[in-house]
């Protein structure tokens, strides 16, 4: 449980850090939908997820303990829907709206350096040293590939430094698409009911918490 709560944790920051400024310096934005592969390493736990990019909507699908899930954020409506496909079911939580605002506005970038340009999975990108740390006082200290064009972050690899104590981790997108989503990709299908909260487990525990947390 350990290695999955730093990791949505971290994917979750991941979800809106480009969306954060501090003083004169801040990350590229995002200007692009797209679909790709990613991986991400903790010490020598792997995630892999297959990651939709929207309109001010993102979709992981992953596989968590052999079982696998779909998370939807979706920042127009402000909620974070969960998917369990092999039992049909799901849940809506609301995404707390002022928190979000603090932590953006809490998070200060204290380094973003721009070493060079280079080329990684047919993408012109640059190449900065980052720094940042949150309200809880977490820090990341990263090297980030970040497309020139779209805003994109390709790779990534750094320490966090926090509660959990010191986590080295690396994240790279592959097979990268950039067009249009379906919005059907962000929608609920059709025939799955809603989760009883009562037969919830540690992990979808750990999502509220999440929400709570961003």
């Amino acid at each position: 449980m350990k290695f999955i709560k730093i990791l949505f944790l971290v994917l979750f920051y991941l979800s809106i850090f480009f969306h954060i400024k501090a003083a004169n310096l801040s990350l590229p934005k995002v200007t692009a939908e797209y679909v790709c592969n990613t991986k991400f390493l903790i010490g020598v736990s792997v995630l892999e997820t297959r990651t939709f990019q929207g309109k001010n909507k993102k979709r992981i699908d992953t596989i968590v303990d052999n079982i696998p899930q779909s998370i939807i954020i979706n920042y127009d409506n402000q909620t974070v829907t969960w998917i369990w496909p092999r039992t049909f079911a799901y849940l809506i939580v609301p995404l707390n709206k002022e928190n979000q605002e603090t932590l953006k506005k809490s998070t200060n970038i204290s380094k973003l350096e721009k070493k060079k340009t280079d080329y990684t999975g047919g993408f012109e990108v640059n190449i900065y040293d980052v720094k940042l740390s949150l309200p809880d006082g977490t820090i990341e200290e990263s090297e980030r590939w970040i497309t020139i064009k779209n805003g994109i972050t390709l790779k990534e690899k750094g320490v966090i430094i926090g509660q959990e104590g010191k986590v080295y981790f690396y994240s790279e997108f592959s097979n990268v698409k950039v067009f249009k989503q379906d919005e059907k990709l962000f929608e609920v299908p059709e025939g799955y009911n809603i989760a009883p909260i009562e037969d919830l487990d540690d992990v979808n525990e750990l999502l509220k918490t999440m929400v709570k947390r961003v």
